[in-house]
């Protein structure tokens, strides 16, 4: 299993970061999770794709970070976008029942065209 890792990979067009998610996502890093986004919300970073393809295992309490983030985003007009789950990620996520409140897509070009689709008014959000 990979060590716990969450990075800002990419500044993508329009103000939309990148960011990778890898290992194991259980309480103490959720706290981890909590600050890391608290910090792009300092930078007013609001569009965000979030990439799942690293993550061996995520706790309630790492899901719970992250859809804290998803509420923080959409409160300040933003969203963020999870691509490429892990199987075990999915597969939380799908038992969770998840898939009415989050945006997701395949991949990050997937994801940068769910975002310009919210910012332009022609796609509605989830949740």
């Amino acid at each position: 299993m990979k060590d716990f890792s969450i990075a800002r990979l990419d500044d993508a067009d329009d103000g939309i970061v990148v960011v990778s998610v890898e290992g194991q996502v259980g309480i103490e890093e959720a706290a981890q999770v909590s600050k890391f986004f608290e910090e792009l919300e300092r930078e007013g970073v609001i569009w965000v794709i979030v990439s799942l393809k690293g993550v061996d295992f995520i706790s309630t309490a790492g899901v719970g970070a992250l859809l804290y983030a998803v509420g923080g985003s959409r409160k300040r007009g933003g969203e963020i976008v999870f691509i490429e789950f892990s199987p075990k990620t999915k597969a939380v996520f799908e038992f969770l029942d998840l898939h009415d409140f989050i945006v997701t897509a395949a991949d990050k070009e997937g994801g940068l065209s769910i975002i310009k689709e919210i910012k332009s008014g022609a796609r509605p959000r989830n949740g």
